[in-house]
């Protein structure tokens, strides 16, 4: 930080047991300028000093209240945001050490889920009280914590008879085939025909994914009940079914929803674009949600509503499809209500 904390009645403070004065020493180079009012010291930081020089108040109060030995709550908001990671961790080792003083209590509060899942694996603060806050038209309510640890490893590919985590569990397999394997891999191009429409889309069966699953994933059980049936046809029954769940995080119902949404709006898109040789360069193109869209733009300008769909569809759904299957957290913040809406909007696309 670019400033530093100087008491200047230390013989006072020392001797006489009078509250520290505090003054503010900003060095910029060679230029050091000093300001006995931390207003004024205030004006010229940035946003991400100022928070430093906030974080440095509170460790000063919780320093002067553990010498006091005074017991205390402390309520921490989302400390570490706008930090890099070096001093984001630096945080954390801070509260593990303020979490070890016995008359030290605290509330931990954070949108932040990288954050959430590192002060519990640091012993911060123990599993059963991670909570996470859900909200609807009834309230706002408490429930513990999930998905705190990878999903697909702790739960869905055990559970695979579930068809929502069978589905869900797809771009994460396919995360690992393009990890070891690379995006020109035919097992890798298949699970993509899933993904997107493809001209093989309806082809694909539940065997065929069961085959490449099974590849690629040590000591898997997949189901083994009605291979021949078309995956399109099950991702369409299962969306279906999320439409109905309960409220919460729900991270399977996003992917489910996300991959069921997209494939009809591809779908709705490719029976209406006439160009013959774009849909057929189309199938060994990258980004084909955001080509289709682009030509459908063009020849169908017209179709105000229904470029706004397709739109909604290219903002929201690629982040839950193309999933890195080690940094899924940034979709948990969201509802899946909106993506409920645009499940019911692309389905009317489609007549």
């Amino acid at each position: 930080m670019p400033f530093y904390l100087s008491i200047k009645n230390k013989d006072d403070v020392i001797l006489k047991g009078d509250i520290p004065s505090v003054e503010f020493i900003f060095k910029d180079g060679n230029d050091e300028k000093t300001f006995n009012d931390r207003n004024d010291l205030l004006r010229i930081l940035s946003t991400g000093e100022k928070r430093a020089l906030y974080i440095l108040n509170i460790i000063f109060e919780v320093e002067a209240r553990k010498k006091d030995d005074n017991i205390t709550l402390f309520v921490i908001d989302d400390i570490a945001d706008s930090f890099d990671y070096k001093n984001k961790y630096a945080i954390i080792e801070y509260l593990k050490y303020m979490s070890e003083i016995d008359k030290f209590f605290m509330f931990i509060l954070t949108h932040n889920f990288d954050f959430y899942r590192t002060i519990q694996s640091r012993g911060i603060v123990p599993y059963p009280q991670c909570l996470i806050a859900l909200k609807n038209d009834s309230g706002i309510r408490l429930e513990q914590i999930s998905y705190l640890k990878n999903p697909f490893i702790r739960d869905w590919k055990t559970n695979l008879s579930d068809n929502k985590k069978l589905i869900a569990s797809i771009p994460f397999v396919r995360n690992i085939i393009e990890y070891t394997q690379s995006d020109e891999n035919e097992d890798y191009l298949l699970l993509t025909s899933i993904l997107h429409s493809k001209n093989n889309t309806h082809e694909i069966t539940l065997n065929d994914v069961k085959n490449v699953f099974e590849a690629y994933i040590r000591n898997i059980t997949f189901p083994n009940n009605n291979l021949d049936n078309s995956i399109r046809k099950l991702i369409f029954e299962t969306a279906e079914e999320c439409l109905s769940a309960d409220e919460g995080i729900n991270l399977e119902n996003k992917i489910v929803l996300s991959i069921a949404i997209r494939l009809k709006a591809e779908e709705f898109m490719k029976s209406k674009i006439t160009d013959e040789d774009f849909l057929r360069d189309l199938e060994n193109q990258k980004n084909q949600m955001w080509q289709l869209l682009k030509k459908f733009q063009e020849e169908f300008n017209n179709e105000a509503n229904n470029i706004e769909i397709l739109k909604r569809v290219n903002l929201i759904t690629p982040e839950n499809i193309h999933i890195n299957s080690f940094m899924y957290e940034p979709i948990l913040d969201m509802g899946d209500f909106e993506l409920r809406d645009l499940y019911d909007e692309v389905k009317r696309l489609n007549g």
